[in-house]
């Protein structure tokens, strides 16, 4: 007997006939189940049914509704969109689609969409005109709103969803009691109307009466336990009375089903952040974003717990992301600001408010935020009229008066000795009353924190005793204490103070660093690495202690693969930890490891893919290693996680200014000031490509109005200078750097200034400037160390060698000192070149260029056989570096051994553009 055999697909085909349901019996079995309110079943049968017939059109339809039901919106609006396409009427669909829309939040998708949208049914155009006048209201716009919801009665007058509208949109337009009694009207008709019930609960919420609108919302849940905006606007009103129990309480006693939707995971998320345990907000909030991920309220929510987890750039991305689907919200923009304001970026924060600013509908927290940010700025006039306007609002709040006394006090602080001086005093006398007054502890923080900028010890610590007992059981006084005694040099009280605060919380970071720093100054690192590395050991999750670790262990000069290992460590026990991730990869930036750095940097972005700090490292480090065509995708990504950060539009810039495309460097910039109006660096670049295309007027108008603006500004005036230099007005240049040498905070104006003085042949006058610069700010390190540079550019071995021996006396184990003061003892014939390169080599043995240095003092001290050994090793070591191979040649021929030199200058010369000293080496090919 032959075998039969059965092409495999037939045989398929036959098998899956014999046991599978017809896709009418499947969608038969949703509906029922979807009747039976049981979403989860109706979603599985219709997904079978797709399974068999992905173009079944009423399964992607009812799929879509079925999502909806759950509080799955993402999923709703894609499987509606497919049943569109698939030929569902209009009259059917529009109405579902437009709920979905506007319950995720995008209500201006649904009014571009559906705006002008016509339906046939007249219920259906009731309900699509109902979904319109919310989504108006969500706008703002008013008039709009009350037109559609007019027309939506009319349609449909006897519906329970028209009503409920239509009271809302009165609601809205302040008529509050034609709301009330709509809603009245209504539940005479229908008492057990739980939309009427609520809606009127939300009215009696909004004209203060929280107890008469409690029993509504019980009774809406009471008919209704799956309620969740009766559940959501309980527990926001156990929030407003600081009863987080109450609110937890709400939350545990929904029903399993209702506690497993999206939705419900928001409230638990709310919860969880209400109790201070951001971590699990963040948990929750994670999923819901993928389901969800254009709902305001969750976007909030999320951002929050970023920001309370210290992770400010994810935070940033959600606001961002909020904050183009509600251009228009106010409270949004004031949350984003105060995130802004936190990172210390205050043009942002003023360029975010500045719609609501000069809209002139900025309430007394817009405006308290502004003047903040203009207070950071150093515009004090622009913070005292911010702040007035918002006194004028609330004249009797503490918040404002808060705010006024602190602009006096930093005003008096950045021009010391003035007259506001005594409007300073005065202002502290009225935070010492605002405090008095205050039950809570914010006022008597801001006083405290003052004194002590002040260096008015005594009356700092009087206030902590005024403090203390607002905050009994917290170690915050203790730990300020503890701060006041190191400054006034007692360490033992400092030393009991910290001791105590720790007592009061073992996990108190701040006390422990103030121990940590008592052990620096006391001599005893290994000590204050022990403290450090015992309280990471015992305090789970606290990555700030992680990377005071690691700062420790370069203070104390550890090796460098202790803190390899402390970082690595710290990313692997808490991988979604940006900061951690930054700091591993900024390590391997230092150590000149681009390779494990951009490994590093290619990881983090893969585990937290919407971090745009970690994205734009690596982008950065893409284009530092010559992998353009990487780095511009990585940019390009940049742009569109963060579209209001400057960082991916800059890279982009930069990327084609080095391709010498100017033209498409500028719009690059153009859009990169669009995102960030205050970018030093686009301001910079656009300068300097209107420059580079010769618009030299143009770029100085630029920065004249950016010196109005920002008058504290340094960059402004020595940008201006370096144009202005740059076309040989020396005058011109040098009085621009005067001017930015008189602000707070100068930068390297100081030192290009003495730069400048030398290029225009004014010597003295760069030397008494130098002299009564260093006399007037003695801790300028990086002036002098610059003022030493130039001065061996010029040509002045001597003046260099001076400056750099008094630099290597204040940092005796400073590598590159060592190194420069080695070689110029060298090569002046000075002693103890040696004998410094080699204190240098104990101190760093892989460091090259000392290395380097030290094969040419050997050199110099005819000792060739050694220095000629050094610097093959040297080159073994580091074969990509062709100078040492060009310091090998010299020393050859130093030598005498010129066959040798020349080969060496043979291989430099091949390289042509990549060895930048080909002049060099030609004038050296000559001599042999």
């Amino acid at each position: 007997m032959k075998t039969r055999h059965f092409a495999p697909v037939l045989l398929a085909a036959a098998l899956a006939g014999c046991g599978q349901r017809s896709e009418q019996d499947l969608l038969a079995a949703a509906q029922k189940r979807m009747d039976q309110k049981d979403t989860a079943g109706a979603v599985i049968e219709l997904k079978n049914l797709l399974q068999q017939n992905g173009y079944n059109a009423q399964a992607r339809f009812l799929l879509g509704k079925a999502l909806l039901d759950s509080g799955d919106l993402a999923g709703a609006e894609i499987e509606l969109r497919r049943a569109s396409e698939l030929g569902t009427p209009p009259d059917e669909l529009v109405p579902l689609l437009a709920q979905t829309l506007l319950n995720s939040g995008q209500s201006r998708k649904l009014i571009s969409e559906f705006g002008e949208q016509k339906l046939a049914n007249p219920q259906a155009m009731a309900a699509l005109q109902r979904q319109l006048a919310l989504a108006y209201l969500a706008q703002g716009h008013l008039d709009q709103a009350k037109e559609a919801s007019a027309q939506s009665l009319q349609l449909a007058p006897d519906s329970e969803e028209a009503v409920v509208a239509g009271a809302r949109v009165k609601l809205a337009s302040g008529a509050a009691d034609e709301a009330l009694a709509a809603l009245d009207g209504l539940l005479q008709r229908a008492p057990k109307s739980a939309k009427a019930l609520l809606l009127k609960g939300e009215v009696l919420l909004s004209r203060g009466k929280p107890a008469d609108a409690e029993p509504l919302l019980q009774q809406v849940l009471a008919l209704d336990a799956a309620n969740l905006d009766a559940r959501s606007l309980l527990v926001r009103l156990a929030f407003g009375r600081q009863q987080v129990e109450a609110a937890a309480k709400l939350v545990e006693d929904m029903p399993p089903a209702v506690a497993k939707k999206p939705q419900g995971r928001f409230l638990q998320a709310q919860v969880a952040l209400a109790k201070g345990d951001a971590a699990k907000a963040r948990e929750l909030a994670q999923p819901l974003l993928k389901a969800m991920p254009n709902y305001l309220p969750l976007l909030r929510l999320a951002s929050g717990a970023h920001q309370q987890l210290g992770e400010l750039a994810d935070a940033e991305n959600l606001l961002n992301q909020a904050l183009k689907l509600a251009p228009e919200d106010t409270s949004l923009r004031r949350q984003f600001a105060g995130l802004q304001l936190q990172r210390r970026e205050p043009a942002k924060a003023l360029e975010t408010l500045r719609p609501v600013v000069e809209g002139g509908k900025a309430d007394a927290e817009t405006l308290l935020l502004a003047g903040k940010a203009q207070l950071m700025q150093g515009n004090f006039e622009a913070a005292d009229q911010a702040f007035g306007g918002a006194a004028k609002l609330r004249p009797d709040d503490a918040k404002t008066q808060a705010a006024l006394a602190l602009a006096a006090i930093v005003r008096d602080s950045a021009t010391p000795g003035g007259g506001g001086r005594a409007k300073a005093d005065a202002a502290i006398v009225q935070l010492r009353e605002l405090a008095a007054k205050d039950v809570g502890s914010n006022y008597d923080l801001m006083l405290v924190n003052t004194l002590m900028r002040r260096q008015d010890l005594p009356a700092a610590l009087a206030a902590i005793d005024k403090l203390e007992p607002k905050m009994k059981g917290s170690p915050v006084p203790d730990a300020l204490r503890g701060r006041i005694q190191l400054v006034r040099k007692d360490t033992a009280a400092a030393q009991a103070a910290f001791e105590t605060a720790l007592k009061a919380d073992a996990g108190y970071l701040p006390a422990v660093l103030g121990l940590v720093a008592i052990d620096m100054q006391a001599g005893r690192g290994d000590a204050a690495v022990k403290r450090l590395e015992n309280f990471v050991a015992t305090q789970k999750a606290v990555p700030q202690a992680r990377l005071a670790l690691a700062d420790l262990l370069v203070q104390t000069k550890a090796p460098v693969e202790r803190i390899t290992e402390v970082l690595a460590n710290a990313v692997r026990e808490e991988p979604t930890e940006a900061s951690l991730r930054l700091a591993l990869v900024d390590h391997y930036l230092r150590l000149g490891d681009a390779v494990k750095a951009g490994q590093a940097a290619q990881e983090a972005s893969a585990a937290l893919p919407l971090n745009a700090d970690l994205l734009e490292r690596l982008a950065r480090i893409q284009l530092a290693t010559g992998d353009k065509a990487q780095s511009a995708k990585t940019y390009t990504r940049l742009t569109a996680l963060a579209p209001s950060r400057a960082q991916g539009w800059l890279g982009l810039a930069q990327l084609r200014f080095v391709e010498q495309d100017y033209a498409g460097a500028e719009r690059e910039v153009k859009r990169a000031l669009e995102a960030e109006p205050g970018s030093v660096a686009a301001q910079r670049l656009l300068i300097t490509l209107a420059v580079r295309q010769g618009r030299v007027d143009e770029a100085l108008a630029t920065l004249h109005e950016r010196q109005k603006k920002s008058p504290q500004e340094a960059y402004a005036f020595i940008a201006e200078a370096d144009i202005e230099l740059g076309r040989q007005h020396m005058d011109a240049g040098i009085a621009a750097l005067r001017k930015a040498i008189q602000l707070r905070d100068p930068g390297d104006a100081p030192a290009r200034l003495f730069a400048a003085l030398l290029a225009a042949k004014k010597r003295d006058e760069a030397l008494a400037f130098e002299a009564q610069w260093q006399a007037a700010h003695p801790q300028d390190a990086n002036f002098a160390a610059t003022v030493a540079d130039v001065t061996l550019a010029r040509g002045d071995v001597e003046g260099a060698l001076a400056r750099y021996e008094v630099l290597l006396k204040r940092s005796p184990d400073a590598i590159p000192l060592i190194n420069n003061v080695a070689w110029l003892r060298s090569k002046t014939g000075k002693p103890g070149a040696r004998e410094l390169a080699e204190r240098g080599l104990k101190l760093k043995p892989d460091d090259g260029a000392l290395r380097d240095t030290y094969a040419t003092v050997l050199a110099n001290e005819k000792q060739f056989d050694k220095a000629l050994s050094v610097q093959r090793q040297l080159i073994a070591d580091q074969p990509d570096q062709p100078s040492y191979k060009f310091n090998l040649a010299q020393i050859l021929i130093q030598s005498g051994d010129k066959a040798s030199a020349r080969t060496e200058l043979e291989a430099l010369s091949r390289l042509g553009k990549k060895f930048p000293q080909q002049k060099d080496v030609d004038a050296l090919l000559k001599t042999l």
